[in-house]
């Protein structure tokens, strides 16, 4: 007969496996909610749920007559904990468990079989005393010692003890650890009310006494009556048939954890999100009826979640990032935190329809009246839109709202985009139906409304542009003008080409509407640099050169084409001279249409441009603060001036050429009457 040779056994380091536990940062408590959950389960296993009592007791830093004549012994940090219960016991069924690694002796609970290592994570040893019934019915009593190297102590004895039940000392807890425990004893029993609430809240929750080292004694269930209250909602969520989950929505009042979304597994939490960053209207100040604050709590429980939660209960094994597939997948056989999410959110949203509504209309108002008087551009939102803008967070202004007004601008834009793309490419004979009518009518009254929204945008972008200059063009903080290279980047970036750039951050019609509209723009270029003029060697430097083809003229009715000089001047220049041309910008100006006449010029298929003083004319525009010095060279230099003292020209017959120079406070007052009239005929205010 063949001998039966015994099958090996696998061993657990036992000091490898402390050392791989995880206990992450902000989990401080979890060591002590591991011994409590251990309490819960061995009366459980008992069937005393009813008569099940838990005492915690809390061992602070300082020695005992010290506490005694403290005033206050919550400001001594927390070094050791004692959790007694009266359960079922360290019997012979729940030591073996103890000494084997990832038991799954309580795996329909929940438990992990990895308690006691997270435990030593947090503290120096473990002691646990348990009386418990033995296989011959008899009490005994098991003692032992725990360190993160192993057993260090061991007894077991008779015990005439009447009553089986455990006491576990968490002892000496480590420094990184006890900083962020805390030390109030009332926020010690909130924390162990949140994180066992669904034992609360469905009545299976032993009593559970909480005891400080001075005696001061808090019953928890008395605690959860007076901060959370006996009513909360309670909804059952469906996914499809296959997928059951339970929504707890509890009130928390003198709660400083926020509003938070808690899944739960094994009827106990896992982890938690901001409830706020999904439902932005309850992050608002909430009043019962006795004005009274709280907040909402939202606890989600469900099978799914027990047996999907991980070794650490620190996560699940399903996705819980936020990728954008996890959503749009109708593949319920793997279902993500996202889609759970989702449908959790959908859920409170009917459940507290009535809050939000309210919320959301007063918000709407807020922002209605907001768009209306400062954001006209974003109109139509309020006629097409009204259900988005009540669902953006509460308590914006100015560009954080207007931001967020832009990104539901640009949804319904893009909407109207494929309305009209579906509604044009059709046949003859759908057009003349009724209902392509009905949305051909939708679609031009949407499309006319976006239209008119997008000029009230870019008037108002006028208007901000006109008052940033406004602002410029006076002193600054250390009573300063600024420089001209600043003035010059509010019309034209500096340093930059015209296909550089996009027609938004060009602001010519500062000066002439007809100015944006043109062939080839340089800005702040030496002459020899500049890509369309033809072998310069000169190395001046113009603030703007502007080239208008032909068919792209300054002036509509021109035929030819043309060059456009601008220059600016710092504000409250006072130093020009007619004996110097650094210092005289018309003889600047003049130089500069000299040199391009002299030397030609080519378009952008290089072919050259013919400059002909009859035919090629020259435009320049010199923007400055008028002055006495500024005065007596324009006038020198037979300049008229206009009757209004702001502006003087003059007509250079050699150069063909036009110049004017135009004072900042001329060009801003033009400025402001033009966008003050657009804004009249528009309808918005100014």
């Amino acid at each position: 007969m063949e001998q039966q040779v015994a099958l090996p056994q696998f061993h657990t380091n036992f000091v490898g496996k402390v050392r791989n536990t995880k206990l992450p940062k902000g989990k401080d408590m979890w060591p002590l909610y591991e011994a409590i959950s251990n309490a819960i389960h061995a009366i459980e296993e008992k069937g005393n749920n009813h008569s099940g009592q838990i005492t915690i007791t809390v061992l602070r830093n300082d020695d005992a007559t010290t506490l005694e004549e403290m005033e206050n012994v919550e400001v001594s940090p927390i070094k050791s904990f004692i959790v007694e219960d009266n359960g079922i016991g360290f019997n012979e069924a729940n030591f073996h468990s103890f000494l084997t690694a990832e038991s799954e002796y309580k795996i329909d609970k929940g438990a992990k079989g990895i308690g006691r290592f997270v435990c030593l994570k947090a503290f120096r040893s473990i002691s646990y005393e348990s009386i418990f019934t033995n296989a011959d019915q008899r009490r005994q009593r098991r003692y032992f010692n725990l360190k993160p190297s192993g057993f260090f102590e061991y007894e077991i004895e008779p015990s005439d003890e009447k009553k089986t039940g455990t006491k576990v000392s968490l002892n000496h807890i480590h420094s990184e650890f006890q900083r962020n425990i805390p030390k109030v004893l009332k926020e010690i029993g909130q924390k162990i009310i949140e994180h066992f609430l669904v034992y609360f809240v469905l009545d299976k929750c032993p009593c559970i006494h909480l005891v400080d080292s001075n005696g001061k004694e808090i019953l928890l269930q008395d605690l959860y009556g007076e901060t959370i209250k006996t009513s909360y909602i309670e909804s059952v969520l469906n996914i499809s048939d296959k997928y059951s989950f339970k929504i707890h929505l509890i009130k928390l009042y003198e709660n400083k954890s926020g509003r938070k979304l808690h899944y739960c597994a094994n009827e106990r939490e896992v982890f938690d999100e901001n409830l706020v960053k999904y439902i932005p209207d309850l992050g608002k100040h909430i009043k019962d009826t006795a004005s009274k604050e709280f907040t909402y709590q939202c606890y989600i429980t469900g099978g799914f979640l027990d047996i999907n939660v991980d070794s650490e209960r620190t996560d699940f094994h399903f996705p819980t990032g936020d990728s954008e597939d996890e959503l749009e997948t109708d593949d319920l056989e793997e279902l993500s935190l996202k889609q759970i999410r989702s449908e959790v959110v959908d859920t409170l949203e009917k459940l507290l329809e009535a809050y939000l509504s309210e919320i959301r209309e007063n918000k709407f108002l807020q922002y209605k009246d907001h768009i209306s008087e400062y954001a006209p551009q974003f109109k139509p939102l309020v006629k097409y839109k009204p259900d988005k803008i009540k669902r953006m967070p509460p308590n914006l202004s100015g560009n954080k709202l207007n931001i967020e007004l832009f990104k539901i601008q640009n949804d319904l834009e893009l909407e109207v985009k494929e309305l009209g793309e579906s509604i044009l490419d059709v046949t003859e004979d759908v057009r003349s139906s009724q209902d392509y009518i009905k949305r051909y009518e939708e679609y031009i009254e949407k499309f006319n409304d976006i239209g008119k929204s997008n000029l009230a945008r870019y008037i108002v972008h006028r208007k901000a542009v006109i008052e940033l200059l406004d602002v410029f063009l006076g002193v600054d903080d250390n009573g300063e003008f600024q420089t001209e290279e600043t003035i010059h980047n509010i019309f034209f970036p500096i340093r930059k080409e015209s296909d550089e750039i996009n027609y938004e951050q060009q602001n010519l019609w500062l000066i002439d509407e007809r100015l944006s509209y043109h062939y080839y723009l340089a800005s702040d270029k030496v002459l020899n640099q500049i890509p369309i003029l033809h072998d310069i060697e000169s190395r001046d430097r113009l603030d703007l050169l502007i080239f208008n083809s032909s068919f792209a003229f300054v002036n509509d009715e021109a035929p030819h084409n043309s060059f456009v000089i601008v220059e600016f001047k710092r504000p409250e220049l006072n130093n020009f001279s007619s004996s110097s041309e650094k210092k005289n910008p018309v003889d600047q100006v003049i130089s500069y249409i000299r040199t391009i006449r002299e030397n030609g010029a080519t378009d952008r298929r290089g072919k050259l441009i013919q400059l002909d003083k009859d035919k090629t004319p020259f435009y320049a525009y010199i923007i400055c603060d008028f002055n006495q010095s500024l005065t007596k060279v324009l006038e020198d230099r037979d300049y008229t001036r206009t009757p209004d003292n702001l502006v003087f020209f003059y007509f250079h017959e050699k150069y063909n050429a036009y110049i004017e120079v135009i004072s900042y406070q001329k060009m801003l007052k033009d400025a402001k009457s033009r966008n003050r009239v657009l804004f009249e005929k528009l309808g918005l205010p100014h």
